[in-house]
């Protein structure tokens, strides 16, 4: 009976792998087309694999298991942590490219948007190599909101006759999610954490992040980088500290506005450069 069991908790596994998908619940978003749909299926996809092999890889190397002379598929060391913290946005200039008065004028830049700061949340699911112990990879989700409070910004050119324009109240919600590479070293080693209780790290990949504002929303590759620092306060849980830096490129709205000196609402496709700042305190739990 006991291979069947265990069998079906895999399948049990593969299942939560399949539900709890970065972008298995991903509303639509607007402006997307057949790039979008490859886009967000082959995320999903990928998703759907590295959630569920690193579920599994977690079910094999739970506690019970541990002092067992099989390895199991994937021998290592896994981990599965949650963090908050504070997210920064850079000031970003927003390249308007159409629908601009007058019409026909060309495109126009307002300078440097500001953004306020904000609360960041996120879970994350991670594995190190048994062979390779300083080498390892790294799943995680996070979601921040931040707000944009109503400012003035100068334009390129002048719109329905001067360069002064402000933009509206507004909110933007980040939703990223993240694979690393992630490489650390061990100091402090003892018995029982015979890597090293003090663990610093750092991690650098691919991000797929999803911005949305009050009226559109837009997804992008990003890259993602981290630096921190893990404490194992007991053989299976730590604490850790982090900074994450996160970079897109001309991310694209097909919808946003401003509104011009003389009170006309202005809107058009903008374009910009999406830069965050992140430090988080989190915990995580060590199979």
């Amino acid at each position: 009976m006991k291979p069947i069991r265990g069998k079906g908790l895999a399948c049990i596994l593969v299942v939560l792998g399949l539900l709890l998908s970065p972008l298995g619940g991903k509303p639509a978003l607007a402006g997307g087309g057949d790039g979008d749909t490859k886009l967000a299926v082959g995320a999903a996809v990928l998703g759907v694999i590295g959630t569920s092999a690193l579920a599994y890889g977690l079910w094999r190397n739970r506690p019970s298991q541990q002092d067992k002379k099989e390895p199991g598929l994937f021998p290592g060391e896994f981990y599965v942590g949650g963090y908050l913290g504070g997210s920064l946005v850079q000031n970003t200039n927003l390249n308007y490219l159409s629908s601009i008065s007058p019409a026909g004028g060309g495109k126009v830049t307002t300078n440097r948007q500001k953004f306020d700061p904000a609360v960041v949340g996120g879970v994350k699911i991670g594995y190190f190599m048994q062979s390779i112990p300083y080498l390892g990879f790294e799943i995680e989700t996070n979601y921040s909101r931040c707000a944009v409070g109503k400012q003035q910004v100068t334009l390129s050119r002048p719109v329905n006759g001067s360069t002064v324009a402000f933009l509206p109240n507004d909110s933007w919600v980040n939703w990223t999610m993240a694979a690393h590479v992630v490489g650390r070293y061990g100091f402090l080693r003892d018995d029982e954490v015979p890597f090293g209780r003090l663990q610093p790290y750092v991690g650098i990949g691919p991000g797929l992040v999803v911005l949305y504002d009050e009226v559109d929303a837009a997804k992008n590759f990003a890259i993602d980088v981290m630096a921190g620092v893990r404490y194992m306060m007991l053989k299976n849980v730590s604490a850790f500290v982090e900074y994450k830096f996160s970079h897109q490129w001309d991310v694209e709205l097909e919808s946003h506005s401003f509104v011009a000196a003389d009170g006309t609402l202005q809107r058009g496709t903008a374009t910009f450069d999406y830069t965050s700042h992140r430090i988080v305190l989190g915990v995580a739990y060590h199979f």
